[in-house]
């Protein structure tokens, strides 16, 4: 595990669960999807590459370079004024369509994205939740029933009424129909451009990368979800979602698919 600095009250296990709506959103992670409020203020003030560790899911190489630290800081101030001045909807649309397209071209194994794309995700993710539910989405549901156009919608106006309906809607879905498997290959390369990412990021902007890890690989029903979980939570213990996954997998709850591939192979 990476042993950079984390914050003052550091915690060896996630937070407890203490009222009753974030205990409900235990139940179902999928679901649990929301904005969360950040501290950003880390011991030391690493800067340094969230490094060590991890090893690529489905593929090979030493992994990109280390993100320069007060780059990423230069290109999050750059978004949050964007956002400030022309407002969220126009400031995270043109912040995100374009590494949305390579992210997505990269899933389909056409080309890997590129360093920029990866960096203005890291700063993108860091700024808004929105970004990486859109990448969570990109994930666990395939193009034909969330295409691009309606990940913008997700990533660009995730407060719109409709865009939240949306999100339940598939999320819910994805949880409890156990017909819905996930494309294994799929996942695991944006498992593998994900870990690169939070490998090559300083804290804080490796944690929404690995809690997007997390997501996916309890979606996946891989064991390892936990772990990832764990390791944001040692970095942030505010990453609420990072607290459900864990949650989740040390409870046993588990995607419906997943359920149904243990009740055959134990017949």
């Amino acid at each position: 595990m990476p042993t950079h600095a984390a914050r003052t009250r550091r915690r060896t296990h996630p937070p407890e669960i203490r009222d009753p709506h974030d205990l409900r959103a235990c139940e179902c992670p999928m679901a649990a999807i929301r904005e969360e409020s950040y501290d950003d203020e880390y011991d030391g003030q690493y800067h340094g590459p969230c490094a060590a560790g991890f090893v690529l899911e489905h593929g090979e190489g030493d992994g990109i370079p280390p993100f320069d630290y007060d780059e990423l800081e230069e290109l999050a101030l750059r978004f949050r004024e964007d956002r400030r001045t022309r407002g969220i909807q126009e400031a995270n649309t043109d912040w995100v369509s374009g590494p949305l397209d390579e992210w997505l071209d990269g899933l389909d194994g056409d080309r890997c994205p590129d360093r920029a794309t990866l960096m203005a995700f890291a700063a993108g993710m860091h700024e808004t939740l929105a970004i990486r539910d859109a990448l969570i989405l990109s994930l666990v549901v395939d193009e034909r029933h969330c295409p691009k156009s309606q990940l913008m919608e997700f990533a660009a106006r995730p407060h719109r009424a409709r865009t939240k309906k949306a999100m339940g809607r598939l999320l819910t879905w994805a949880f409890e129909d156990e017909g819905l498997v996930p494309d294994e290959d799929r996942c695991r390369i944006g498992v593998d451009i994900l870990l690169e990412m939070a490998v090559a990021s300083p804290v804080p902007y490796c944690i929404q990368p690995l809690a997007v890890v997390s997501y996916v690989l309890w979606w996946l029903g891989d064991p390892k979800a936990a772990v990832f979980a764990l390791q944001c939570l040692l970095l942030d213990e505010d990453c609420s979602l990072a607290a459900m996954i864990f949650s989740a997998s040390d409870r046993g709850i588990a995607p419906a698919w997943c359920k149904a591939r243990t009740l055959a192979a134990g017949r």
